[in-house]
């Protein structure tokens, strides 16, 4: 039998919307216990206004005979804390808390600047309740994405890897427009990064990445050429229309700053097994960067106005990013190895990359 959607949530869904709940369906629960993502529908006319919630951002999203389609993400802390591997401290509860904040900011106030290139769902509504959180989006299903796996071809990888080149780019040295925004991302993107890992960096084995791990995410973080970053791009985070020529991304409480490549880094070595990675690296690395290429001329010749990178900026950007790369690879390693030294993402490939990073700091 499929779990059933909390009352509670339905009835915080209706108030926020200013619709009846007619429908839901359960997605999944949220990880380690921290609420539910479920498909609603809503009923309304066409003389329905969403509620005005103080604080809120909304859009009016069409519906078909006065049904809308939405999935709906309600974050509520439990009381006690479950995670899968033990990791139940203090310092995991906020990260966890926070972003999920995180990811009601980022579609109220940036998602607007994604376009085709790089599909996110349109927010309709959100909500907060002290520490609970509440995030309407429409279905992106009803929009023909209605194709999730957890392990994709090479050919198939490539259609994400431009969406993340399209994503990178639509958000190059944008920071100064998100500030007057006043938009809440984290400072450094990406769920594993050092900053708010110190548990599993002092349970990692003495080693020399270990000892390197702070050089590591310094060179990340001091990179001259930072974009926002999705965080967490898992092929599980991508839903494809049936064919997998497109793509749309989901679940985004870890964006924030960073270097386009720690998502290339993550999303590799998540879709593709090692073989593969190891076979089709220059062609799948080559598709990010002709990609990235491609859209950061695009945005230069409309005008642009949130451009803040000339020409021979664009150059740069793929020299430094591809010289990262391997950082980016070892920067992961270094969470793994503390926080699952077994798990099956630790590779070759993996290792290769982590030791080119390693072999560099060693020259400098």
């Amino acid at each position: 039998m499929s779990e059933v959607v909390s009352e509670a949530f339905v009835r915080w869904l209706s108030d926020v919307s200013g619709c009846d709940v007619i429908n839901t369906s359960m997605i999944q629960p949220l990880w380690s216990g921290y609420g539910a993502c479920f498909r609603a529908q809503l009923a309304t006319n066409s003389a329905a206004k969403l509620k005005n919630v103080a604080g809120n951002h909304h859009i009016k999203v069409p519906g078909d005979n006065g049904i809308r389609h939405v999935v709906v993400k309600c974050a509520t802390p439990p009381d006690t804390l479950a995670h899968p591997k033990g990791w139940n401290g203090q310092a995991s509860d906020e990260r966890k808390r926070h972003s999920f904040r995180v990811e009601n900011s980022f579609y109220s106030a940036l998602q607007t600047l994604t376009d085709d290139t790089c599909r996110t769902a349109t927010c309709v509504a959100d909500d907060q309740k002290g520490d609970s959180t509440l995030l309407v989006m429409e279905d992106l299903a009803q929009s023909g994405y209605t194709h999730t796996t957890m392990s994709l071809s090479v050919e198939s990888a490539k259609t994400v890897l431009k969406w993340l080149a399209h994503f990178h780019a639509r958000f190059l040295n944008i920071k100064f427009e998100e500030n007057k925004k006043r938009v809440l991302l984290w400072h450094e993107g990406s769920y594993w990064h050092l900053a708010t890992r110190e548990e599993e960096y002092q349970a990692m084995p003495d080693s020399r990445l270990k000892q390197s791990a702070r050089a590591i995410a310094n060179r990340l973080a001091n990179a001259r050429y930072q974009t926002v970053i999705h965080g967490d791009a898992k092929v599980a985070n991508f839903c494809f229309t049936p064919d997998y020529a497109a793509c749309a991304a989901v679940d985004f409480q870890y964006v924030g700053h960073g270097i386009g490549v720690k998502d290339v880094a993550y999303f590799l070595g998540s879709a593709l097994p090692t073989q593969a990675q190891i076979t089709h690296r220059d062609a799948l690395l080559g598709t990010y960067f002709g990609a990235l290429e491609s859209a950061l001329n695009t945005r230069l010749s409309t005008n642009d106005t949130l451009c803040s990178f000339d020409r021979d900026d664009i150059k740069h950007v793929i020299e430094e990013w591809k010289t990262l790369y391997p950082f980016a690879c070892a920067d992961f390693y270094r969470f793994l190895s503390g926080w699952s030294p077994t798990h099956w993402k630790i590779d070759e490939e993996l290792q290769y990359q982590t030791d080119i990073a390693l072999s560099a700091l060693a020259n400098t």
